[in-house]
């Protein structure tokens, strides 16, 4: 159609232009030779016929172009139906042909009837949103635009020229509105309801206390249209809409802050969320799931997980109360016993940088496996491991005894098997294991670990104890050892080594020490836990004496409480030394939360982050992409400077720090 709109065009202006010197030519004679009329009437005369010419020539062109749409309409109708036009219109379909400047050329009733006048326009100065389609980088078949309270899908057949536009309003909000009615499953728990009930003497105090709760509980579930049902004394089930639920998570989950700040009773929540599938028992799963997680973490918190979605975490405010006994314990050792003898071989592997914590709790699990007799191996690559540890290991570790109790990156594949399981030791993270393209080979995983749960995780472990109350991962490993139904004993090296492990990550049992902490501590002495050794294990040495200090005085207070130190970005300084930092930091005076930022190797910048407790410092790093638990987290950073780890760091705690004087503004 566009090339014979063209050649009309031409033809009609030959035509145009003979005709003018025709004319012109006799006009200019009639000057010359006034007297004689004959040029006048003859270029009067002319005129006349050519008018007649040129319409009967458009006539003719404006007959070819109908005939040509009726091709156009003809062949559609062979396709769908004689009735092509009701079939369009029926199916809200308009057809909009263009020439290859864009202008459109013809456009079908239905669309025509809708935007009248648009032809000879250009189609992107008319809908500008379909520009992206005209890009042949575009790897979409089609658009949605909105144009005048109507939603159209719209695809472009480039070959033809054809922009096809499908009405899908009616669609798009019949969607929107499931959307908004899809279901949402979550649960609530009372944290601590067996502990506070427990504690207090006066029976009537405790249900005053509990009505109170319930109450908020219930004032929450009513205020947004939610079905709520108790299922236990501390735990509720709801049920209610995305659009219900879009509300609470703009609130926060505000429930969460009230309960904890009403009358001081002890009492905080948990709150496990799921959404995005149609099946509610699948819902239900993955919310109990995601309740399991905010209790691992700690409690007093809201976990969401969106179905084939990484989970997201609000709130986390309390530090966990440490919720073991005896009888649990002498539980957990039996089950983790149980499923070490239920395989050939046993893999122990701690984290990257390995830490005296995670070494220490590593040796603890193979004094287990030694025990019942199930051959095991310790990770171990001198690069992977904190300076100090490896000094440490290496002066009290003949080299006939590394063999036999250690294993290095290159032997590793041909030592495991089908039958081999790996136990994950002082993290949960199985991107931050030693050897972690290894752990992506196992198929069998137990973790034992003391770090609140992050979004990375193991899938479906044979064994998983995350207790985040407890100090370090070798308290729990002693815990295991000596609340065993067995009577197990503790060599002399392994006691230090695990005593060394509580030392390090309970600062010289100064921070998150409990009385399950000192009870262990405790019984390693009585195995002959050197003491002495450990002091020298951890001394600084000069050096990093004047390296602490330098960094120190590089401190800054952005925020009342609020200490961020850091190293200079062309110096590298061992990981250790930003721990060290911050864990002096939050000694002092006024500090409630200490960062200390460096870089670690070539590529990489750590922070280092501690509180009192009146900071979540794993929110806070988990924000980074890092974790940790709630007074103790860092996270890495990859090719970025220290100065820019330090504004990331800012925006962060400018973050949560809005986001306190938020709740409190709610909560007053």
């Amino acid at each position: 159609m566009s090339k014979l709109l063209k050649k009309e065009r031409l033809i009609l202006a030959i035509v145009i232009i003979f005709e003018a010197l025709i004319i012109g030519t006799l006009v200019v004679l009639n000057i010359f030779y006034p007297g004689f009329n004959y040029y006048f009437y003859s270029a009067i005369g002319f005129a006349g016929l050519f008018a007649i010419v040129d319409y009967v020539i458009a006539l003719v062109f404006n007959l070819k172009i109908k005939a040509l749409k009726g091709k156009t309409e003809t062949t559609s109708a062979e396709i769908i139906g004689n009735d092509v036009n009701e079939a369009y219109k029926f199916g809200q379909i308009g057809l909009v042909v263009c020439d290859k400047e864009s202008t459109i050329l013809w456009v079908n009733d239905f669309l025509g009837e809708r935007f009248p006048n648009i032809v000879d326009k250009n189609i992107y100065d008319l809908f500008p949103g379909l520009f992206v389609l005209k890009d042949d980088s575009c790897n979409k078949d089609s658009i949605k635009i909105n144009f005048e309270s109507h939603i159209y899908q719209v695809q472009l057949l480039k070959e033809a020229r054809l922009f096809i536009f499908k009405d899908v309003t009616d669609f798009e909000n019949t969607f929107s509105y499931n959307q908004h009615q899809a279901p949402v499953v979550g649960y609530i728990a009372i944290d601590n309801y067996s502990d506070v009930q427990m504690s207090m003497a006066d029976d009537t105090k405790f249900t005053d206390m509990l009505t109170s709760t319930r109450s908020i509980i219930n004032d929450f579930a009513s205020s947004s249209s939610t079905l709520l049902r108790k299922i236990k004394d501390d735990r509720y089930m709801f049920v209610t809409t995305r659009e219900n639920y879009e509300k609470m998570f703009q609130d926060k989950f505000s429930v969460v802050d009230k309960v904890r700040n009403s009358y001081s009773n002890g009492f905080t929540l948990s709150i496990g969320v799921s959404y995005g599938f149609p099946d509610y028992s699948k819902l239900a799963d993955l919310s109990s799931s995601a309740l399991d997680v905010a209790l691992s973490r700690g409690g007093d918190q809201t976990v969401i997980a969106p179905f084939s979605q990484s989970m997201i975490y609000l709130g986390g405010k309390s530090e966990l109360k440490p919720s073991r006994n005896r009888v649990k314990m002498r539980t957990i050792s039996n089950s983790f016993l149980t499923i070490i003898r239920s395989y050939k071989r046993v893999l122990i592997m701690g984290h990257t940088v390995a830490d005296f914590d995670a070494i220490g709790a590593c040796l603890g699990v193979q004094l287990l496996c030694k025990y019942v007799n199930i051959p095991s191996r310790i990770t171990w690559e001198d690069q992977l491991v904190e300076d100090k540890c490896r000094v440490a290991i290496k002066s009290e570790f003949t080299q006939s005894e590394m063999e036999d109790s250690f294993i290095n990156l290159k032997d590793v594949d041909n030592w495991i098997n089908d039958d081999t399981l790996l136990i994950m030791v002082d993290h949960n993270n199985p991107r931050i294991s030693m050897f972690a393209e290894t752990v992506k080979k196992m198929a069998n995983i137990a973790i034992v670990d003391h770090h609140r749960p992050g979004p990375v995780a193991v899938s479906n472990p044979v064994f998983s104890e995350v207790d985040s109350s407890a100090s370090s991962a070798s308290e729990l490993i002693t815990s295991y050892i000596t609340y065993s139904i067995d009577d197990i004993p503790i060599d002399s090296r392994t006691a230090t080594f695990l005593l060394a492990g509580m030392a390090l990550d309970t600062h010289f049992f100064k921070e998150k020490a409990t009385n399950f902490t000192f009870e262990a501590a405790s019984q390693l002495k009585n195995y002959n836990a050197d003491s002495a050794k450990v002091e020298d294990f951890l001394k600084e040495n000069f050096e990093e004496y004047k390296e602490k200090i330098s960094i120190l005085n590089s401190a800054e207070t952005p925020y009342y409480g609020t200490l961020v130190a850091m190293s200079p970005d062309s110096e590298m300084i061992p990981q250790i030394m930003l721990s060290i930092v911050a864990n002096e930091a939050i000694q002092i005076r006024g500090i409630n939360s200490s960062f200390c930022i460096g870089r670690i190797n070539e590529h990489d910048v750590r922070i280092s982050a501690r509180s009192d407790g009146s900071v979540n410092c794993q929110m806070l790093m988990e924000k980074l992409g890092g974790g940790g638990h709630f007074t103790m987290a860092a996270a890495s950073f990859t090719d970025i400077s220290v100065d820019e780890a330090k504004k990331r760091l800012s925006q962060v705690l400018m973050d949560y720090l809005d986001e306190a004087k938020v709740t409190d503004a709610n909560n007053s």
